[in-house]
């Protein structure tokens, strides 16, 4: 059982914001990113160019360090991809690609990081993409996005999403269709599936509700907008240390009663119920999110017991 690293925040810093960029240097989340698209005004996209580029002498206590880009066929791209090439490309993990309506989008783009990761003297694939999901096109095509090179995550856009379909936030309080179809092609593709944010920033109660129904969906994380939401993030998408402490035994459990020493059993009974094939799949995966998060287990199984 192979350590992954933890998806469960990924906070959004305007680009533009020198005060912002300064205070997410000491967040303590799984991800932040720069952004240049959409929390950033048309004409403050060239100081935010700067200040990200000036950022490489910055040190940020979040593991992945990103930057959004603005998508292919808007006015801005081009130049994002000159100030990747102009040094920005040595220090990030990876770039988020807005409004991904196919998989020739994230190849385009990866065909432009092969060259930008060349003259960075950066090794090939190194820098990763996370694609977002905000259009009738793009979850249509989700499956074959996700499978596309470098691909690491699927991110769903909320609030693009309904603009694209013509739904408002008054009408449609979820979109449970949308995240169930991007979580099973990022499930699909190997890789982790982050929902997008809650723009009430102030609401707390409300990024709960929002953030429970796709940690019960079984998403990895969700974008955060406000360090008030950072710690109900990694509460909701932690799992507790009783559950991962099950889910580890569950696996240890099936481990030995498959095992000849165990009878060599494709099913068996533990703790009065039945575990499968299928039960060891759901216990991994709690236990994958756990041991992302840094939780170590602290009870383990005895044929004994």
């Amino acid at each position: 059982m192979s350590r992954s690293r933890a998806r469960r925040s990924v906070f959004a810093v305007p680009g533009s914001s020198e005060k912002m960029i300064g205070k997410a240097l000491e967040f303590q989340v799984d991800q932040v990113f720069l952004d240049l698209e959409d929390a950033v005004a048309p004409d403050a996209k060239g100081i935010a160019r700067e200040l990200i580029s000036s950022a490489v002498q910055k040190k940020f206590k979040a593991p992945t360090v990103s930057v959004r880009i603005n998508s292919l066929d808007s006015q801005w791209f081009t130049e994002d991809v000159e100030m990747l090439k102009s040094g920005v490309a040595r220090w990030i993990d990876s770039i988020i690609v807005p409004k991904v309506h196919r998989e020739s989008d994230v190849v385009e783009v990866g065909r432009l990081l092969t060259q930008i990761e060349s003259a960075a003297g950066r090794e090939q694939g190194s820098i990763t993409i996370d694609a977002q999901i905000e259009s009738a096109l793009g979850l249509v095509n989700c499956e074959k996005i996700a499978q596309a090179p470098r691909i690491t995550s699927l991110n769903f856009g909320p609030a693009d999403f309904m603009a694209d379909i013509g739904a408002s936030a008054e009408e449609v309080t979820s979109n449970e269709y949308a995240l169930m179809r991007t979580l099973v092609a990022a499930r699909a593709a190997g890789v982790a599936a982050i929902d997008g944010p809650t723009l009430e920033v102030r609401d707390i109660s409300k990024f709960e509700k929002s953030a429970d129904i796709s940690s019960a969906m079984g998403f990895d994380g969700k974008w955060v907008l406000h360090p008030d939401q950072i710690a109900a993030c990694h509460r909701i998408f932690t799992p507790t240390q009783v559950r991962f402490d099950e889910a580890a035994m569950l696996l240890e459990a099936y481990e030995y009663f498959t095992s000849q020493s165990g009878g060599a059993k494709g099913a068996a009974i533990y703790k009065s119920a039945m575990i499968d094939e299928a039960s060891r799949k759901m216990a991994l995966a709690v236990f994958s999110r756990g041991e992302a998060a840094g939780l170590v287990q602290s009870r383990h199984f005895s044929p004994g017991d």
